[in-house]
């Protein structure tokens, strides 16, 4: 009887724990009466017998899973709230915050946000909210949004150490964006332009001769990849040579990736486009078996290839200020390095233009493109500072200490300390700091102000791709978006055994 009985509580967490995978799987609520439950009845009848699987109930209906996807969310969100309302230490009640606004499949605007903080002793990056907004998107709109949900999560601006934004008017406006809000709310507020976006406008340079090749290279994809007939005998085209790929690659503005893949993908099957051209007889502005032309190709192939490297690299929930403005500064070197190279008629920088005998025809435009994408990289990021940090990343290989005053004689008996010593190259930068904060509680503080805040929106931007997937065309006028995202994004585990502590199971479901 008491087997029996502890059934229909096991269901339940059961129910709770599949709502969950669901969610993390974004996957439609349909899904587990339709699929899941079928199956679990079918697996436990085959390998336990028909008993067996008359004793597995689980409440799996479309609103079942919908109010369990709900009550997991509030948990998460009490989660954070407890943690701030609990505060064992002063640095825990720092968090920065990072905002992005986008528009769903549905043309609804939503605004996501995300904040890290500290949490057993490690900096987490935590999903806030994903609120829709109803009317307009200015900067008072997207601040009254933002302070009712950081008022609800009993988080206190004067605990923000960072905002980080995307560069739209409507969040750096300097009177009325959505910036300017938040310093009068807390004038100390460091303010960071996503970085990944910055380097995408720097990437967009190029002088006009190379800028019409890359236009001429779309009108090319476009023309294949646009017409289903022309895309066909392509691929059939691309099988016969045996080729590596079997089909070119559309450029996208708003992918941050998409020219260098385009660019890289059209080298690769340069054979199977001139041939292709050969037949079709269309005019592109340029000569299909212009070498001097594919060269230009190569080059900027080669070149976005590098760029896009740097790109990927500057995203992650990791990056932080310090990392990323470091992989900047080394960009900035190394046009410098490429452009003393070049000038010397030296091209090992660019290994796959090297092996082209037509290569110095284009040195003066590989010249002007590096040197204006070193003015353009100066130009949205003025100032390198990182030297400035340099003690929290190197602390006992340095002394520099360039943006300290009352915190150095506390640096001095940090670097001094055997026992740090021996634990700094065992942990991460964060982990080191908050653990040298309990005995360095100004310099601890001062590293950590420096390590939260974000560098670049990424988990928002990946939160946009989250959104899309969720709302596929199966849920597209999904009521509760705000509580999928945050049981699919959150880094928490739900308290499954608390929430069910509030329920009674009920055998008859």
């Amino acid at each position: 009887m008491n087997s029996y009985l502890k059934l229909p509580e096991k269901g339940l967490i059961a129910s709770y724990k599949v709502a969950h995978l669901l969610a993390k799987r974004k996957k439609a609520h349909t899904d587990a009466e339709s699929v899941i439950g079928p199956a679990l009845t079918i697996v436990v009848e085959e390998m336990l017998g028909t008993a067996a699987a008359e004793k597995v109930r689980v409440p799996l209906s479309n609103n079942t899973i919908s109010r369990r996807i709900e009550e997991l969310s509030s948990d998460l969100k009490d989660q954070v709230r407890e943690h701030f309302v609990a505060i064992d230490n002063e640095l825990s009640v720092l968090w920065s915050l990072q905002v992005d606004e986008s528009t769903d499949r549905t043309g609804k605007s939503h605004l996501l946000a995300f904040i890290r903080f500290i949490n057993n002793e490690t900096l987490v990056n935590e999903f806030l909210f994903c609120k829709e907004l109803k009317g307009t998107t200015k900067g008072e709109d997207v601040f009254q949004l933002v302070d009712e949900n950081i008022l609800l999560s009993e988080l206190q601006w004067s605990n923000c150490v960072s905002v980080c934004t995307d560069g739209c008017p409507s969040t750096r406006g300097k009177n009325k964006g959505f910036v300017a809000n938040v310093l009068q709310k807390n004038p100390n507020v460091v303010v960071v332009h996503c970085m990944i976006h910055r380097e995408a406008h720097v990437a967009k340079y190029l002088p006009a001769d190379l800028k019409e090749v890359v236009d001429q290279v779309s009108q090319v994809v476009n023309f294949i990849k646009s017409r289903p007939l022309q895309n066909r005998l392509f691929s059939q085209l691309c099988k016969a040579m045996d080729s590596e790929y079997e089909c070119l690659l559309y450029h996208t503005e708003v992918r941050w990736l998409s020219k260098g893949k385009v660019l890289k993908r059209m080298v690769h099957l340069k054979t199977e486009v001139i041939s292709f051209m050969e037949t079709e007889r269309k005019d592109f502005g340029f000569s299909r078996l212009d070498e001097g032309w594919w060269v230009k190709v190569l080059f900027l192939s080669v070149l976005f290839d590098k760029l896009n490297s740097l790109n990927s690299s500057l995203q992650g929930p990791s990056e932080n200020m310090i990392t990323a403005t470091s992989k900047l500064r080394s960009l900035d070197e190394k046009l410098t390095l490429w452009k003393t190279k070049v000038s010397k008629k030296v091209f090992d920088s660019f290994p796959t233009l090297n092996e082209s005998t037509r290569k110095q025809e284009i040195i003066l435009q590989i010249m002007n493109t590096l040197s204006g994408l070193q003015l353009a990289l100066q130009h949205y990021f003025p100032e390198f500072a990182v030297n400035n940090f340099r003690w929290v990343v190197n602390l006992f290989g340095s002394n520099e200490s360039s943006n300290l005053s009352a915190e150095e004689e506390q640096l001095i008996d940090l670097r001094n300390d055997l026992f740090f010593q021996t634990l700094f190259p065992q942990k991460n930068l964060d982990e080191f700091w908050l653990s040298a904060s309990k005995s360095y509680s100004i310099i601890g503080a001062k590293a950590i102000t420096i390590i939260l805040p974000f560098a670049s929106s990424w988990l928002c931007e990946h939160g946009f791709s989250v959104l899309t997937e969720i709302k596929s065309y199966k849920q597209e006028r999904l009521l509760g978006i705000d509580d999928e995202m945050q049981v699919c994004l959150s880094t928490m585990q739900p308290r499954f055994n608390h929430i069910c502590s509030y329920k009674q199971a009920h055998p008859s479901h």
